[in-house]
């Protein structure tokens, strides 16, 4: 299995889980920021601090749920772990569930568009309703998103320092 550190949502990517942040402990930082990082090749352009800043800074206003995710051999987004008290647990997500959509949009039909725009709506206090699969079942949960608790923005914030900031040594132990 692929790990897809999540949000969002929370949740796939810096597109859509952190996240849909899915939202939370949902992916290193959802590739860590691909907004300015470039690919697996190379190293984070910014410089340590202004790429701290600007993380901490769009992790605060994200909303997070309190999944991880990863993507199973069929390539489904599966619940991997449940953060204990977060919306997520509150909502009755359960290791095992499949996500199937976000808002009533189907996550393997949506073009990319379709998913920056839910993206964009998934912040702190908003209501979201994923769509899951369980043992065959569809269920509805909706879930109020809240912030990334310091601890879980500490860990995506310094793999991504190490990942793309630390030296080439440091990084590999």
């Amino acid at each position: 299995m692929q790990r897809v550190p999540t949000t969002a949502l929370l949740a796939l990517t810096v597109l859509l889980f952190a996240g849909l942040a899915l939202a939370g402990g949902e992916r290193c930082r959802k590739e860590s920021e691909a907004a300015h990082t470039a690919t697996a090749e190379t190293r984070c352009e910014k410089s340590a601090d202004a790429c701290l800043s600007r993380m901490a800074a769009k992790i605060r206003a994200e909303g997070w749920s309190g999944i991880e995710t990863e993507k199973n051999v069929a390539g489904r987004y599966e619940v991997v772990a449940v953060e204990s008290g977060s919306p997520a647990e509150a909502a009755g997500f359960r290791t095992g569930d499949v996500l199937l959509a976000v808002d009533r949009l189907d996550l393997y039909a949506a073009d990319e568009e379709e998913l920056h725009d839910v993206e964009r709506r998934l912040t702190v206090g908003s209501q979201v309703r994923y769509t899951v699969a369980t043992s065959g079942q569809k269920r509805e949960l909706d879930v109020t998103l809240a912030e990334v608790p310091a601890r879980i923005m500490a860990q995506w914030i310094g793999q991504h320092m190490l990942d793309q900031h630390a030296p080439v040594d440091a990084a590999s132990r």
